[in-house]
This record gives structure tokens, sequence and C-alpha cells, in this order.
């Protein structure tokens, strides 16, 4: 036996004994195991993407290690077949749930879901047993990581009572006032009334119809009148909204705010300031309950991340008050929009199949 045939035997021998022992640990054992570089450390041995800078091409690359490649190729379609797992929803649509690389709350599980492997809704399901599904929220500006504060997770409970704030006719042409938007922001316009009539006449556009009603011109004494209030769907209390015109300029040069950006945070401050020192006035003499408001800001188009992060300073001195831009409600808008069209008959706790096939095999 040549010494290639002892390197075979023996890897044959070792991949048994490292199988049984996975096989026999926890699933944090597991992870503990492969997830702090040894998996990436085997994957390296077996194909080294790193060697591709050693030829002239890629295709070059690809045959001198053709079958290294494969291995990786048919790891890839075994991973992608045996593991994102088909099933059927309560109300009898077919899909699969596949895992995330993705993993934010030590007290559940995200995953994938959808009608196709690995791709669709974000999902989220926690030890209460209870099941969510993300909606994004935020544009991601410039490269880096992203986290949970880029989307909003929603429980089914809580779509189902969203979906039935939004109308028949909106149901049916979710894209309107999307493509409404598209158009005012590609004409540059800068009318203010324009957009409030849009988020008027579509309220639900206003952050996933997380509000059971959205009041234009809400007064709250002859000096404090804000674009808008929205009752919140879980407590029946208010929150705030203000817009502005997205092309009115709000920074310097230099990326710091200006005097119409501190105008407009000195605005939402006031509002604040109101509904907490005469909240009990509100309530009694105007039917407006808050408690714990925020004050959303809808303002600016296509900031510099310069720009971004002076807003960023500002929420963190302030929590209560929130900046949108108009690239970030389009991002919720169209967030929106894929939720309820992919929620729709693929939501709820998927069991599996009655079908099963064995497994793939690299």
């Amino acid at each position: 036996m040549n010494n290639h045939e002892e390197l075979i035997g023996r890897g044959q021998e070792l991949t048994k004994e490292l199988a049984g022992i996975l096989r026999q640990l926890s699933d944090r054992e597991v992870l503990d195991l492969l997830g702090k570089g040894s998996l990436n450390e085997l994957l390296n041995a077996i194909f080294d993407p790193s060697d591709k800078s050693n030829y002239p091409n890629l295709q070059e690359f690809l045959l001198a290690n053709r079958g290294r490649a494969l291995l990786v190729a048919l790891l890839r379609y075994a991973i992608t077949q045996n593991y994102s797992f088909d099933g059927v929803s309560q109300d009898g649509k077919s899909g699969f749930v596949s895992p995330s690389y993705i993993q934010w709350f030590p007290d559940g599980v995200m995953f994938l879901q959808g009608k196709e492997r690995f791709a669709g809704l974000i999902g989220l399901y926690r030890d209460d047993k209870t099941l969510h599904y993300a909606i994004a929220a935020k544009d991601i500006v410039g490269p880096g990581e992203y986290g949970p504060e880029y989307f909003e997770f929603v429980s089914e409970d809580e779509y189902e009572q969203r979906l039935a704030q939004i109308s028949q006719k909106a149901v049916a042409d979710l894209d309107a006032p999307i493509n409404q938007l598209e158009q005012l922001l590609k004409a540059n316009n800068n009318v203010e009334s324009k957009y409030q009539e849009l988020f008027m006449s579509n309220p639900w556009v206003l952050f996933g119809a997380k509000y059971s009603a959205v009041q234009r011109h809400t007064i709250l004494d002859n000096k404090n009148i804000p674009d808008f209030t929205g009752v919140r769907l879980h407590d029946n209390c208010r929150d705030i909204f203000e817009i502005k015109p997205p092309f009115t300029k709000m920074f310097h040069k230099d990326g710091t705010p200006n005097n119409n950006f501190h105008e407009a945070w000195s605005q939402a401050e006031r509002y604040l300031d109101f509904t907490k020192r005469f909240a009990d006035y509100l309530l009694r003499q105007k039917d407006l309950r808050f408690e714990n408001p925020k004050c959303y800001l809808v303002l600016g188009y296509n900031l510099s991340e310069e720009e971004i992060e002076q807003v960023r300073i500002k929420e963190r001195m302030n929590p209560s008050i929130e900046l949108l831009t108009y690239n970030q409600l389009w991002v919720y808008m169209k967030g929106t929009i894929n939720f309820i069209r992919n929620l729709q008959g693929q939501a709820g706790i998927v069991t599996g199949s009655d079908v099963h096939n064995s497994p793939e095999k690299t």
C-alpha cells in the first residue's frame, strides 16, 4: 500500500470517527466544536478559495481543482436539498422552511420560509412558541454589519390586525402608493402637501399599518398642530408624525445639520414635551391618548453616510424622536408590500410533508 492509499484509508477512518462524535454531542456542543473556525478550516482543506490568485483566470483555477470543486458543489446541492424542509402550512399551502445563518435572538431561532428553498420570509420562532416575521424597516447605507434594528418583527396575530387596517382596494393594488412616491421623487417634487396627501390616502404606508387610525393635522392646541398622529394598534395611544419635503436642504456641505434640520428637530421636541406635560388635558378635553409617544420625522432624500451618522447622534440623545429618510420610508413600504404578498398563503406553523425522500449524498 502506497502513502496516498494510507492517507485515504486513515482519512476515511477519521471521518467516521468525527461523524460518530458529532452524533453524540448536543446541539450546543456541535456548535462549540465546529462553530469556532473548525468548519471553515475543513472547507478550506477541501478547496481553498485563496489559491485562485495562483492561476491566470478562474476557469484555469477550477480546471486544476475539478475534483475539489465538484465536492464543494455537491456539498452545496446536498445542503440545499436536504436542509430546506418541505411542509404544509395550516391553510394547506406547501412551501419550505430553511435554516438561516443569521441568528440574533438567544430565545429563539431565525429561519427562511417560502415557496423556494433557502428563500422567502425571514421568520423568528421563540421559546414561548410565538411566531414572528420580519419587515425591512431601514435602508442599509454603505458597507458594514446590520442587525435586528433594521427589521421589525411582527407576530401572526399582529399581522392579521394590521392587514385588517388596509382596505381591500389597497390590498388589490399594493404598488400604487409606492409608485406614486417614486414619481414624486423622480420629479424632484418638493411640495409638502403632495406627500401628506399620499400618506392620508394610504395610511397603511406609515410604518406597516401598525396604526388603527391616522389623523391629519391633529390640533393639540393653537400652537402645536403636527402633520399627523397615529393610534397604535397595541395600546390605542398615539404617536406623532411630522413630514418635511424630501429636497429641502437639511445639512451643510460638511454634513452637519443646518437651521432647517434644527427647526424640524425642535418642533418634534416641542410636540413631545406638550403631550407629556398635558397628557391629562389632551385625554379629558380632546380624547387624545398619549403615553410614551414617539415622534417620527420624515425628511431627507439620498443622505450621505456622514449625514445619517449626524442623525443617529441626535436620536441617541433623544430616543423618543426617530428620523426616517424618504429612502427609508420607501424601504419600509416595499418591505410591507413584500411581507403582505409573501405572508398570504405562506404564514403559520408548517408541519413536515408526508413525502420523505432519502437524503441526497455527496
